[in-house]
């Protein structure tokens, strides 16, 4: 009986783009902890400006995640 072959890990360079953004955007919100208002349809609201950012960068990956599945 052989071996199955070993699986190598690589990433491609869309994958390493993604991967360096999401660094980016983490290390940007962590250190952005004021607090701070925010009004969208709703009255204002006083939240950390690091959940500000958080919150729409993961809807948008969400996002692009749905249109991605949808594509294939």
């Amino acid at each position: 009986m052989s071996t199955p072959p070993q699986r190598r890990f690589s990433l491609t360079a869309k994958q390493l783009a993604g991967v360096v953004l999401v660094a980016v955007s983490v290390v940007f919100a962590v250190e952005n902890t004021r607090r701070t208002k925010i009004r969208f349809i709703v009255p204002d609201v006083t939240v950390p400006l690091w959940l500000a950012l958080i919150v729409p960068l993961v809807l948008g990956f969400a996002a692009g995640a749905l249109f991605v599945h949808r594509r294939r």
